[in-house]
């Protein structure tokens, strides 16, 4: 009785969901591929439809420096997708990093338009496309396929990878004019040479005259090859530098920092930065801090154990993550194991897990050794007067242990917050900020610091990340003087 009431109850939704219409990307008939470019590092792709494009149809451009078999050895160069085009306008030629062209038929080709986010959009009715994609290798065949979703981001069939190899020469820029350059460091290091010679005229005893003669090499150091980049930096953030004119920039007053608060991905990568910076010092702190206290007491081979432990951070960095990324990939070692099919550094959440999982694996032996040392130096006799009072263990270690390493912890604590807010090795070797999936904005894993260097050295727009670095220097700035003021951490280590 009881499922018969349940089958007469799911029979409208059973029939309701079959006699949905099935939604279904629209495939990908043919694919071409061409070197031949106008401009450098430049590849060409056209690729045509099995059918017109309709309304919601998608299609991301998958591209590999070796041939692939499925997204997972790929990475998306861009996306077009398919929509009403009323209220969107259509760049010019060599706007965009991804100049595309779209057909109706009949050969005639249009521009695409771009919707507020910068996204390439074509008209339904769309049956072939043509690309004209930036960012390729020099010299070296690059391995690029279509892969069409459909409205619902339901991903269809992968279509034929095509390979092509960009022939265009690279023609330079004049040389700029670096006179203003040496003039300003010629002026710093005659100031400070006039400056410590009358300070050390005015010093009477030969003490202080000799302590100039010794801090003269430092500070001349630090004025050139620290002082002088921030401030030009400073300066360079005001202006429209760029790749193509540097030397020639002009001033822009606020424009830089007006497009860094508004840009649409800011809060996301600060967001997401933030998460990764806590995240990481919490764990690096909380599992140095426990596998130091476990290593404390009479363990037999704890040297060989600490050993062992420092390896992941006595490594280069670079080949660790390079092994992680490995295990991570597709058809790497953790699908392996567990039988599964994840796409690991291809979707935003489980990529964004594991760069921090790698950070992790780098940064808690650094914590673990520096807070072993700081054990060693805690007196026993403390400890023994805690035994015979009777204070357990989780009491000795609250109110002894924790108050007397708090000297070591907090500054230590600090020093890995500005570590990891700027790591940019880890994010850049193993997913380089992605997936993205947003146009011109920063990827899934993306932070600041390797934004910046998209927009630097990618975009080369070198004014506006000049002001990206700066709004990264003035957060860490308030951070530090935050946390300073809230835990005497200056105080602690004198």
């Amino acid at each position: 009785m009881r499922r018969g009431i349940f089958l007469i109850a799911v029979m409208p939704l059973i029939v309701a969901l079959l006699a949905m219409p099935v939604v279904q990307a629209t495939a990908v008939s043919k694919v071409e591929a061409s070197g031949e470019s106008s401009s450098y590092r430049n590849v060409n792709l056209t690729w045509e439809l099995a059918s017109p494009a309709e309304d919601g149809d998608g299609f991301h451009i998958m591209f590999s420096e070796s041939s692939f078999s499925h997204t997972g050895n790929a990475t998306i160069h861009s996306t077009v997708f398919t929509a009403s085009t009323d209220g969107m306008v259509q760049p010019a030629v060599g706007e965009w990093y991804d100049d595309c062209q779209s057909s109706s038929g009949d050969d005639d080709w249009a521009m695409v338009f771009r919707s507020e986010n910068g996204s390439a959009v074509v008209p339904p009715g769309t049956v072939a496309i043509r690309c004209d994609l930036t960012g390729m290798p020099v010299g070296a065949e690059v391995f690029l396929a279509i892969l069409p979703f459909d409205s619902h981001w339901i991903s269809g069939e992968l279509s034929e990878v095509v390979g092509a190899t960009s022939t265009a020469v690279d023609e330079l820029p004049p040389s700029a004019d670096t006179r203003p350059v040496w003039f300003a460091i010629g002026s710093i290091a005659l100031s400070l040479v006039v400056l410590l010679a009358v300070l050390g005229w005015k010093e009477r005893s030969a003490q202080g005259r000799s302590a100039m003669l010794y801090v003269a090499p430092a500070l001349m150091a630090l004025a050139l090859l620290t002082f002088y980049p921030v401030g030009y930096g400073i300066v360079l953030s005001f202006t429209d530098a760029n790749q193509s004119a540097l030397g020639e920039q002009s001033f822009n007053g606020l424009d830089n920092y007006v497009e860094v608060f508004t840009s649409a991905g800011f809060l996301r990568v600060l967001g997401f930065t933030l998460l990764w910076t806590v995240v990481n010092v919490f764990a690096h702190v909380g599992i140095g801090l426990a596998l130091a206290m476990a290593l404390q007491g009479r363990v037999k081979g704890k040297v060989a154990y600490r050993t062992i432990l420092l390896l992941p951070w006595a490594i280069p960095s670079y080949i660790t993550v390079l092994i992680w990324r490995g295990i991570f990939q597709y058809d790497g070692l953790f699908n392996g194991l567990l039988g599964t099919q994840i796409d690991i550094l291809g979707l935003p959440v489980p990529a964004a897990a594991a760069v921090i999982v790698v950070n992790i694996w780098l940064g808690f032996p650094f914590m673990m050794m520096t807070i072993s040392g700081a054990l060693q130096t805690l007196p026993g006799d403390i400890y023994e007067a805690a035994e015979v009072d009777g204070v357990s263990p989780i009491s000795q270690f609250r109110h002894l242990t924790l108050p007397m390493l708090k000297p070591a912890i907090v500054p230590v604590a600090l020093l890995g917050f500005i570590w990891t807010f700027n790591m940019f090795n880890v994010i850049y070797l193993m997913t380089d900020g992605g997936p993205n999936l947003w146009f011109g904005e920063p990827g899934s894993t993306d932070i600041l610091i390797t934004y910046v260097y998209d927009v630097a050295f990618r975009r080369g727009m070198y004014g506006l990340a000049a002001a990206w670095s700066v709004v990264i220097f003035l957060i860490l700035l308030w951070f530090s003087a935050t946390y300073m003021k809230k835990t005497n951490a200056t105080e602690a280590v004198v």
